[in-house]
């Protein structure tokens, strides 16, 4: 079983690995400014790597030798804008308005080091989400799920009310691409 550092402290990424079963983690919260990145004009993918090694080497600071450190960052993509967690009620609006009735793209970015290993890599998946009412968001933000989620909806909860279709990993849209992130492991010549 390898032993992990997950640098996040996103319940969802937690609950991903123990339900996975061959991993022995532990969870450091990293300290970092996740607005620096997003400031950018960068591809999605790559803020959400960016974000995720960012997360990772400041845990990585402050590691035992030995230790394997995982970073994890996901954001959502409409056209051309880039969503992180709404900061508040009204952004959280502004977010579900702005997908309503669109497709977006939500990116998992994944930053693995160590003392032997540093690799980075991220997954997408596609949603469609159904048209909202003013009266259906204002619903939906009396349930207050829509903190620290990217694009304000909580896709295991009363958000998935709002989502049509999804295209790709399901794991991807709670912030791990668990699939994904054990093949990368194998291929850098980890037993899993």
């Amino acid at each position: 079983m390898i032993k992990l550092i997950l640098a996040s402290t996103s319940p969802f990424r937690a609950a991903l690995l123990k339900r996975a079963g061959c991993f022995d983690f532990e969870v450091r919260a990293p300290r970092i400014d996740e607005t620096v990145v997003t400031g950018r004009r960068l591809p999605p993918s790559e803020v959400a790597r960016s974000l995720a090694a960012q997360k990772a080497l400041a845990v990585w600071e402050h590691n035992n030798d030995g230790e394997i450190i995982l970073g994890a960052d996901t954001i959502v993509r409409v056209d051309d804008e880039i969503f992180g967690q709404p900061r508040d009620a009204e952004d959280a609006r502004r977010m579900l308005r702005r997908l309503s009735g669109t497709q977006h793209e939500v990116y998992t970015g994944i930053h693995i080091c160590g003392d032997y290993i540093e690799t980075s890599f991220s997954d997408k998946t596609i949603v469609t989400m159904y048209e909202m009412s003013e009266r259906e968001i204002d619903e939906y933000l009396k349930y207050n799920e829509f903190w620290s989620r990217p694009g304000a909806y909580d896709i295991t909860r009363m958000g998935s009310m709002l989502v049509e279709r999804i295209n790709g990993d399901y794991n991807n849209l709670l912030g791990l691409p668990v699939g994904l992130l054990i093949r990368q492991l194998r291929a850098c010549g980890f037993r899993i």
